[in-house]
């Protein structure tokens, strides 16, 4: 900090060399702006205001995540649930189910392929079909 002598301080004017060497302090101990990081020639709002930073602190950080969070790894997860054994066990080891019905059971019977037309109501139809339509 510079050394200044204030007349308030002397109790008498100051000499020309005093105010000189008050300068000189001055000049001696400024700081350069050459100095000074990148903030100081930054335009204020480049940077988050108080309430900004306050909700960055106030977030989520990745270190309060589980590690499963980061590395998408099933086997970094807590707790992991208990499979059943058919989890492991190869699909040919069960037997397949058996099938009674036929193919033809399963395209064209109980279907309107199968059915009579005059099982049909024309009118219900002609209805339903100009409301999908539109």
């Amino acid at each position: 900090m510079a050394t200044i002598v204030t007349r308030a301080g002397k109790g008498s004017p100051l000499t020309h060399n005093e105010v000189d060497a008050n300068f000189n302090n001055l000049n001696s101990d400024k700081v350069e702006s050459s100095a000074l990081g990148t903030a100081a020639y930054t335009d204020s709002t480049a940077y988050a205001t108080a309430a900004q930073g306050a909700l960055a602190d106030s977030a989520t950080q990745p270190s309060d995540l589980a590690t499963v969070a980061t590395s998408g790894s099933y086997s970094d997860l807590i707790g992991l649930p208990s499979l059943g054994t058919a989890a492991y066990t190869d699909s040919t080891a069960y037997a397949a189910a058996s099938h009674t019905h036929t193919l033809s059971d399963i395209t064209d019977a109980g279907t309107a392929a199968a059915a009579d037309t005059t099982d049909f109501d024309a009118a219900g139809t002609a209805l339903a079909l100009a409301i999908a339509l539109g």
